[in-house]
């Protein structure tokens, strides 16, 4: 529960970074790796991110596995969350 709690935390923060009116290509993935970085210790492992922008929305896709407390072989827990947003932009009206 902890490392998917982790993952779309990740996604998220990654949502809120890449979404921004003229955020970079990469932007998105950098924060949500910031954001493991700093809050996941180790619950997440081989954490993998990434993203897709558009023209109008931005997506961002976490996963890896959770840290085991007790290993039991050849039962790897994989998480995978993702969040999507529109992207800022102006509007005359």
């Amino acid at each position: 529960f902890q490392a998917r709690a982790m993952c779309q935390g990740a996604a998220q923060a990654g949502v809120r970074a890449g979404r921004v009116l003229g955020a970079p290509a990469g932007a998105a993935r950098s924060a949500g790796y910031a954001y493991l970085g700093a809050t996941a210790g180790d619950t997440v492992g081989a954490a993998r991110l990434t993203e897709q922008q558009g023209p109008t929305a931005v997506s961002v896709r976490c996963s890896g596995t959770a840290l085991q407390v007790m290993p039991l072989p050849g039962l790897p827990l994989g998480v995978a969350q993702s969040a999507a947003g529109p992207r800022e932009r102006f509007s005359h009206k």
